[in-house]
């Protein structure tokens, strides 16, 4: 079954870098693979592509990135982080304001829940105000210019009370890829 699920998510992958290079956007789900919506085709081509604890990640940074997660998305006892793209900026310290680029996803169902670049602006928030690990311990120690996967377990996330409007459960564990755009 393990080796049918990787042929199926090859055959999809092949399928959406096709669908993608034609220029046609595509979004879609199975129990193996979630791909976000295609931003443009050139986030499939350029740029670097990184994976990292059963999560992968393409596209240039300041372009939404194409997300994939596998059944394996490990998040631990604590934040998991990556870093896709060094960013060449200042380095943002875990008391600094920052307005950051993100995608959300669930590990558990694959689906993007939110997403700062769908809503056509960046998030900027205040460490001292805002109490979510993904951005607070998330995002300290990168560079601004810099793309990070960070995987959040259920417990750092939202905990008992996710969002009603994100469609979570208790204590599902996260999936963010950041861009950090500022430290202003």
């Amino acid at each position: 079954m393990s080796h049918l699920r990787r042929t199926s998510a090859a055959a999809l992958t092949m399928l959406l870098s096709a669908a993608a290079l034609s220029g046609c956007s595509t979004s879609t789900s199975t129990d193996a693979v979630a791909v976000s919506p295609v931003a443009s085709s050139s986030s499939l081509v350029s740029g670097p592509s990184v994976s990292f604890d059963g999560v992968s990640v393409s596209g240039s940074a300041g372009d939404k990135p194409v997300v994939l997660l596998s059944d394996s998305v490990s998040s631990g006892d604590g934040l998991q982080l990556k870093d896709v793209v060094e960013g060449t900026g200042a380095v943002a310290k875990p008391t600094d304001k920052v307005t950051v680029q993100y995608v959300a996803r669930s590990a558990r169902t694959k689906r993007q829940f939110d997403s700062s670049w769908d809503r056509g602006t960046p998030y900027s928030y205040d460490p001292a105000k805002v109490v979510f690990k993904a951005f607070t311990d998330g995002v300290a120690g990168m560079h601004v210019g810099g793309r990070r996967i960070v995987i959040v377990p259920g417990a750092l996330a939202f905990g008992d009370n996710p969002p009603a409007s994100f469609g979570l459960r208790p204590n599902e564990d996260l999936v963010y890829v950041i861009d950090l755009v500022s430290i202003p």
